[in-house]
């Protein structure tokens, strides 16, 4: 199932290519992927399990 986030190059909502789970340094999970329509790099903010 593909995570979906914010474009800030589209401006749309789209779902993540090559996503993973990261740490961010204040110890939230995240997570990290690619647009597939630009190739941007693009985040989403987990919650705090």
């Amino acid at each position: 199932m593909a995570e979906k986030g914010y474009c800030v190059k589209c401006k749309t909502m789209r779902e993540m290519k090559n996503e993973q789970k990261v740490t961010m340094k204040n110890g939230r999970l995240a997570m990290k992927g690619k647009c597939p329509n630009c190739d941007t790099g693009m985040y989403k903010i987990l919650g705090k399990k």
